[in-house]
């Protein structure tokens, strides 16, 4: 009697949990898309690695923490990792869902990057946002470094105009700004780059902020900016970016040192 009493109160405790073999489709494509808009990647960019039954803690799917609002029950769901194999770095998100798939969430710590915990972009504040390109610029890199040393802090802005001029204008600390043209590229080169920016669908990344909190240490921020869009990042950490940042900032950087486009691009709009 008592044998089937503890039986009994086992059953409620420990409820049997029916798992089907794999997700829904939706399930999946859903994940991806969540992934796809907090990472910056092209949903079709996106394939899965593995996915896995599982059953969670509690309602918050084993993420609540100390949150004292999660359902204490057994959920089950899945175990959904994703990745983008074209990128030029590793990089692998793993996502948490119920088994209705309406509920999912980013696993953090399951996610990394060659071997680094990646950090979700952040958003950019109006107050952090730089001022408007000037008049007649289609592209501006905003270099800025603190003090380190004995080097005093420094502000490097790199301009693309129109009409093909490559300026760049360094301040000081004591607000004093040197102005130099670095090259002049052609009209056409000018046309390919910001075809570039257009295949690469720049402006999705608008107001991203992919400077890591807290910072590990000093290092120079990049604020780079079109007509429409301005996205942020720490120098060195070009790790954590989306593929498509990636191809711009190479691109751009190859322009300024050479003055010209990696050959893909050349051949692409000749």
């Amino acid at each position: 009697m008592l044998m089937n009493g503890w039986t009994s109160l086992l059953a409620v405790a420990v409820p049997l949990v029916v798992q089907a073999a794999t997700p829904a489709p939706e399930i999946i494509t859903r994940a991806i898309a969540i992934a796809a808009e907090q990472f910056g990647e092209e949903p079709e960019q996106i394939s899965v690695v593995q996915v896995q039954p599982k059953v969670w803690s509690d309602g918050c799917l084993g993420l609540g923490g100390l949150r004292v609002d999660c359902a204490e029950r057994l959920t089950p769901g899945w175990e959904i990792t994703l990745t983008n194999p074209n990128a030029p770095y590793p990089q692998q998100w793993v996502y948490r869902t119920n088994q209705s798939g309406s509920l999912i969430l980013w696993d953090a710590a399951g996610s990394r990057m060659i071997g680094t915990l990646i950090q979700r972009p952040q958003r950019l504040s109006l107050e952090e946002l730089p001022p408007p390109l000037p008049e007649g610029v289609s592209f501006r890199v905003i270099r800025q470094s603190d003090a380190s040393g004995n080097r005093s802090p420094s502000t490097t802005t790199t301009l693309l105009y129109n009409d093909g001029r490559i300026v760049q204008q360094t301040t000081n600390a004591r607000g004093e700004t040197l102005s130099r043209t670095l090259r002049t590229v052609t009209p056409a080169q000018v046309s390919q780059f910001n075809q570039l920016l257009s295949d690469r669908r720049f402006e999705r990344f608008n107001g991203f902020d992919f400077v890591p909190t807290p910072v590990e240490r000093p290092v120079p921020i990049h604020l780079v900016s079109t007509p429409t869009a301005t996205v942020r990042f720490a120098e060195a950490n070009e790790y954590r970016l989306a593929s498509d940042l990636v191809a711009v900032l190479r691109a751009w950087e190859l322009l300024v040192a050479k003055g010209r486009l990696p050959s893909q691009i050349s051949s692409q709009t000749s």
